[in-house]
C-alpha cells in the first residue's frame, strides 16, 4: 500500500478511528483514504486549534487516544496554543502533521516544527521515509501511553506516495511502571502513622483508571480524598471526598484540608496552583507519585517520590499495607461536606449582587445543574466567571466534567465541547463560556452543522473583560476600555442552523433550552459588578 493508505490503517490497528482536522495539502490524502475505506471518522473544524482541543476532549471522555491532523507550517502553528494546554493538563493525543521545513517542496510555509514541539514540552517523532513510518507511529503511541502527554508525528514529504509494507508490530510500554520497594515501604510507614492523611488525585490517576484502587487505599489508611481541577468530580459520591483542592477550591475546603499531615499526590504535578501558592500543606509530609523520572517535579518540598504508573504504585501501597497485617482505619479528620451542602453555602455568601444589574451566576449554575440529565457532560472555558462553577455544577465522574483552561488560555472551551459531543452522541453536552472566550472561538460554532453534533452553550456574559478591570483600577484608569458587548447571539445561532435566547432572569430559562438538538446558544446576562470569587472565599457552612 501507499503511505497515505498506511497512516489510516495504522490508526485503525491502534483503535484510533476518529480524527479531528482542518484539511490541507499535507494531510488531505491520508484523511481522504481513511474516510473512503471506512477506517476513519472525520470531524471537520474550521481551525486547527479547535481540532486539537476537540481531540483532547475526545480522549478525556472516552479514555481512547485522541487524534488530530494539521497541515505543515501555518496549520501546525495554529495548533501550538492547545498543544501547550494539553501538555500542562497531560491530555493524551496524537497530532499528525506534514513535514516542515519541507525537504522536497518549494514552499514558503516552513517552520522548525521539531524545535517548537520540544520547546512546549510535547513529544516529537519524524518518519522521513515510508520504511520508517510504522516504527515512528508506534513509538509515538507508546510515548502517549507512558507519559499521558501529547505527541506530534511528522510525516516526511516522500512518505504519502511511498510503497509501505506493514509488519503488524504494535505499541509496547517503554518502561516498568512499578515503584521502588524501599520507597513503597517508606510511603506506607508515613500513611500508617498519619493522623489526618489526604490522597490527592490528578490526571495520571484518571489516565490509569485507578479510582477503585485509590478508594481502597483510602479505606485502609483512613485518608480523605481530593482532586486537582483537571479531574474535578473524580471521587464523585464517595463519603471521603472533599472535592476540589487547590487555588480554585472554596475556603471551606482549604480549611478542612489545612490540618493534613501526610499528602499522597497520585498522578498530580503538585504545581503552585494545586498547592495554593504554597499556602496549603506547608507542614505536611508530601509523597508524590510520578510516572516520569525525568519530568520536572513541581512539588520541590516533596519528602518522598514514587516513580511509577499511578495504578501500579497504588496497588503496591495496598499490597504492602496488607502484607504487614495492618487493619483498615475509619476516616481520619473531620468529615467533608456533601456537594449539595458546599453548593448551598457558596450560593448563600454575600457578594453584593444586585438583580437589577443582571443574573446571579451562582443561581444560574445551581438551576442548570438541577435541570440537566444525570449523564450530562459539562465543559468550561477559562475566565473569572468560572470561579464557583467547579463547586456548583455537578457531573457523575471526572470524564464528564472537563476544564479546558490548561495554562490559563481563554477560548479553548468550544473545541473541548465539540470533542465531547463527538465522543458521546446521545449525551447532553453543555459548555459554559465567558463572553470573551465565546467570541474568540466562534469561528467553529459551525462544527455542529458540519458534523451533526448537539451542543448547548451558556455564555456567561458580563459584557466586559472582567478579569482585567482590577489592573485598570490599580493604574487609576477608567474601565471603559474593558467594556465590550456581544453581537446578537440568537441571530448568530440561527445563521449557523441553530437557535438561541437571551436571558436576564432565571424565569426565562426553560427546560427545552437545555435539551435542544443541534446548536443552541444561551446569552446569560450576569451581574458585571460582582467578583464571584468572593463567594468561594467567604462562604461558611
Amino acid at each position: 500500500m501507499k503511505g497515505f493508505e498506511a497512516i489510516p490503517e495504522l490508526l485503525r490497528r491502534g483503535s484510533a478511528t476518529t480524527v479531528f482536522a482542518v484539511l490541507g495539502n499535507s494531510n488531505v490524502q491520508w484523511i481522504g483514504a481513511g474516510v473512503e475505506s471506512g477506517a476513519l471518522r472525520l470531524i471537520k473544524t474550521w481551525h486547527e486549534d479547535t481540532a486539537v482541543s476537540a481531540a483532547a476532549a475526545f480522549s478525556r471522555v472516552t479514555g481512547a487516544l485522541g487524534v488530530c491532523g494539521a497541515s505543515r507550517g501555518p496549520g501546525f502553528a495554529n495548533s501550538i496554543n492547545p498543544l501547550i494546554s494539553a501538555v500542562h493538563y497531560h491530555l493524551p493525543l496524537l497530532l499528525i502533521v506534514g513535514e516542515s521545513p519541507s525537504t522536497t517542496d518549494n514552499t514558503w510555509q516552513n517552520v522548525d516544527q521539531r524545535a517548537l514541539t520540544q520547546t512546549i514540552g510535547a513529544g516529537f517523532h519524524h518518519a522521513a521515509t515510508g520504511d520508517e513510518l510504522e516504527a515512528r507511529f508506534w513509538a509515538a503511541i507508546a510515548a502517549v501511553q507512558w507519559t499521558g502527554s501529547p505527541q506530534v508525528l511528522s510525516i516526511g514529504d516522500a512518505v504519502p506516495m511511498s510503497d509501505v509494507v506493514l509488519t503488524g508490530r504494535s505499541a509496547v510500554r517503554t518502561a516498568d511502571g512499578t515503584p521502588d520497594p524501599d520507597r513503597v515501604r517508606a510511603a506506607v510507614d508515613a500513611l500508617a502513622s498519619a493522623q489526618r492523611p489526604l490522597i490527592l488525585a490528578g490526571q495520571g490517576a484518571l489516565l490509569d483508571d485507578c479510582r477503585p484502587d485509590l478508594e481502597r487505599l483510602a479505606e485502609l489508611s483512613g485518608a480523605r480524598l481530593g482532586t486537582t481541577i483537571n479531574v474535578n468530580r473524580f471521587f464523585s459520591g464517595h463519603p471521603y471526598d472533599v472535592g476540589l483542592v487547590g487555588q480554585s477550591a472554596p475556603a471551606i475546603t482549604k480549611a478542612l484540608v489545612g490540618d493534613t499531615d501526610v499528602l499522597l499526590g497520585v498522578g498530580a504535578s503538585l504545581n503552585p496552583r494545586t498547592l495554593d501558592g504554597g499556602n496549603l500543606f506547608r507542614s505536611a509530609t508530601i509523597i508524590q507519585c510520578e510516572v516520569d523520572a525525568l519530568r520536572e517535579r513541581r512539588a520541590s518540598s516533596a519528602s518522598l517520590h514514587l516513580v511509577g504508573r499511578a495504578r501500579d504504585s497504588v496497588r503496591a501501597l495496598i499490597a504492602e499495607w496488607e502484607a504487614r497485617g495492618l487493619r483498615g482505619r475509619p476516616m481520619q479528620g473531620a468529615a467533608p461536606p456533601t456537594f449539595d451542602q458546599l453548593s448551598e453555602a457558596i450560593a448563600g455568601a454575600d457578594t453584593g449582587h444586585d438583580p437589577a444589574r443582571g443574573l446571579d451566576l451562582r443561581q444560574l449554575y445551581r438551576t442548570v445543574s438541577e435541570r440537566l440529565p444525570a449523564d450530562r457532560i459539562v465543559v468550561t472555558d477559562a475566565g473569572r466567571s468560572r470561579a464557583t462553577m467547579a463547586a456548583m455544577v455537578d457531573a457523575r465522574d471526572a470524564r464528564s466534567w472537563i476544564d479546558s483552561q490548561g495554562w490559563g488560555s481563554v477560548g479553548l472551551g468550544l473545541g473541548f465541547a465539540i470533542g465531547a459531543a463527538a465522543a458521546a452522541p446521545g449525551r447532553r453536552v453543555v459548555l459554559f463560556s465567558g463572553d470573551v472566550g465565546f467570541m474568540m472561538s466562534s469561528h467553529d460554532l459551525d462544527a455542529m452543522r458540519l458534523n451533526g453534533l448537539d451542543l448547548t452553550i451558556i455564555v456567561r456574559n458580563d459584557q466586559q473583560y472582567g478579569a482585567e478591570l482590577k489592573y485598570l483600577a490599580a493604574a487609576g484608569l477608567p474601565p471603559d476600555i474593558a467594556r465590550q458587548t456581544l453581537p446578537d447571539v440568537p441571530a448568530l445561532a440561527r445563521a449557523l442552523g441553530g437557535d438561541g435566547v437571551v436571558i436576564r432572569d432565571l424565569s426565562e430559562l426553560r427546560d427545552e433550552h437545555l435539551d435542544r438538538p443541534g446548536l443552541f446558544l444561551i446569552d446569560a446576562r450576569i451581574d458585571p459588578d460582582v467578583d464571584w470569587r468572593t463567594a468561594l472565599d467567604t462562604a461558611t457552612l
